[in-house]
């Protein structure tokens, strides 16, 4: 028993090392969904600024 959370263990491990090592560089949909966010947030700054909020 001892033997499969030791292994359970390393696979997570080795999951979660894999998932961060690909995580590195933003791909083109990423810059666009960064791009919309501060978008949106400039957007409603202005209208909060507009509707005295």
């Amino acid at each position: 028993m001892n033997i499969m959370k030791t292994m359970a263990a390393l696979v997570l491990a080795a999951t979660l090392a894999l998932g961060l090592a690909a995580c590195r560089e933003e791909g083109p949909a990423e810059k666009a969904g960064k791009k919309m966010d501060e978008t949106m947030e400039k957007a409603s700054e202005k209208m909060n600024d507009l509707l005295g909020k």
